[in-house]
């Protein structure tokens, strides 16, 4: 659905949170000791560090289950506002039944003065933080929308998504274009067959269908038109039949959406991942800083050319980013790919073989050891990869794709996978979709920590690395 929140923006949220509600609980022992009510020493306002963890814990739990870091859920500030309160009210109303049970001691004025100090300071940073986003623009590009037909269930779409402060840019519609909209100001953009050139000139980032029941059946041709561009898509229900696998419904004021294309990894599984991604990439980047630095001079020593080499790939969702890797190839390397590339019987491409000339004596012992994706993690740091997911194609690669294989970016694209643990290279890339596929359907924060352990194994033992 919607959103201008991305994941690290979620996870700031979290941590944020958690201290939020650790100063509001410092706050109330000192605010108890005010001469209001009933007169009580400093030492009796004391909260012992038990309470803390029990609070935190507590928390900590509840703030997820109530989606206050779900981008979808608190789009508008006034349903985040909502989060907030009921996520107060249910973690105080369990820290108090709680404390009833384990540690009565607690002034009941300090439990007070923390209720309702931790929501204000909640609802305070939260407010600042907005307007700080509306100032720099900080976070997931705000929704560009383009709705493709320009009647009455367009004309529909495009009203409640005014309302909901979401930026529409017009409409694409066979009939009428150049004609501004009735009701909505829209103008009409161009024709239906041109929907990825209006993307392009107007920065469209996400795109509504609002066809009539009478022009679905022109629906499956501009999806697959549209699955090569970084693109979230939905569609306003006319009671037809759709075929596509983990739809997900949504409401926007009265108005009904069914998500074809949004990120499969989402609310707090996707903060929880991107939070693992931060830990334990900065960790491992610290411990293998040295590593990296003996590589660099290997590689210096070995071949003329670069340490370290940008390749253009493509990330969740199709867009594209600058992946970074150890060289290990010949610095002309790129222009003999034509050259290397082997066809299986079916046609399909199978870009990497053992025997490559290319490679250099450092590089193979590189690929051997999985060395050379090392500098990935800084493209893990900065968000444009995680630890775990689908490992990223070249855009040439993608471009042979066959449609379903364009689900594969439909999560954050990883430095190590279900791929890497189960053959890597000796598996051409026809049939390691199939096992992408299979880690987007069963994902789980658990399956992510199995395959980080499983792939030091498949590392060390180095089978299909070349």
């Amino acid at each position: 659905m919607f959103r201008r929140f991305g994941p690290n923006y979620m996870v700031l949220l979290y941590i944020l949170d958690l201290g939020s509600a650790v100063l509001a609980l410092w706050a109330a022992q000192r605010l108890r000791v005010l001469p209001i009510g009933t007169p009580i020493a400093e030492a009796d306002a004391q909260v012992p560090i038990l309470v803390y963890g029990l609070m935190l814990l507590i928390s900590g739990t509840i703030f997820p289950t109530v989606h206050l870091y779900d981008a979808r859920r608190i789009f508008r500030a006034i349903d985040e506002v909502k989060r907030v309160v009921l996520g107060g009210a249910i973690s105080s109303a369990t820290l108090a039944g709680t404390l009833f049970l384990t540690y009565r001691e607690v002034s009941r004025f300090v439990f007070l003065y923390f209720v309702v100090t931790e929501i204000l300071l909640l609802l305070g940073y939260r407010v600042g933080l907005r307007v700080l986003y509306r100032t720099v623009r900080w976070g997931t590009q705000a929704p560009v929308v383009l709705i493709v037909g320009a009647g009455p269930l367009g004309r529909l779409a495009a009203k409640a998504l005014a309302s909901a402060g979401i930026a529409v840019v017009g409409f694409v519609d066979d009939h009428a274009p150049g004609v501004v909209v009735e009701g909505n100001g829209h103008v009409v953009l161009a024709g239906l067959d041109e929907i990825p050139a209006v993307v392009k000139r107007r920065g469209v980032t996400d795109i509504v269908f609002a066809l009539p029941r009478h022009a679905q059946d022109r629906l499956a041709h501009l999806l697959v038109s549209l699955w090569k561009l970084p693109l979230r898509v939905f569609t306003v229900p006319d009671f037809f039949d759709l075929g596509f696998p983990r739809t997900q419904v949504d409401y926007l004021g009265g108005l009904t959406l069914i998500g074809l294309r949004e990120p499969l990894i989402d609310g707090f599984q996707r903060v929880a991942k991107r939070l693992v991604d931060l830990v334990l990439g900065c960790v491992i980047l610290v411990c293998v800083l040295p590593v990296m630095g003996v590589i660099a001079f290997a590689i210096r020593l070995d071949s003329p050319g670069p340490i370290i080499f940008r390749q253009q790939r493509v990330g969740e969702n199709g867009r594209l980013f600058k992946m970074y890797k150890f060289r290990t190839m010949v610095p002309d390397a790129e222009q003999k790919q034509d050259m290397m590339v082997l066809r299986t019987v079916s046609g399909k491409i199978v870009h990497k073989r053992p025997d490559d000339p290319r490679v250099t004596r450092v590089g193979r012992m590189l690929r051997r050891l999985s060395l050379d994706e090392l500098p990935q993690l800084l493209n893990v740091l900065q968000g444009e990869m995680s630890l775990v997911g689908p490992r990223p194609e070249m855009p040439w690669v993608v471009a042979q794709y066959d449609p379903w294989q364009y689900q594969r970016l439909a999560v954050p694209q990883g430095m190590t996978s279900w791929y890497v643990v189960n053959g890597r290279s000796e598996v051409p890339m026809h049939l390691n979709t199939q096992e992408d596929l299979r880690y987007i359907r069963d994902y789980s924060l658990f399956q992510d920590l199995k395959i980080l352990w499983m792939s030091v194994g498949a590392v060390l033992k180095g089978r299909g690395a070349f």
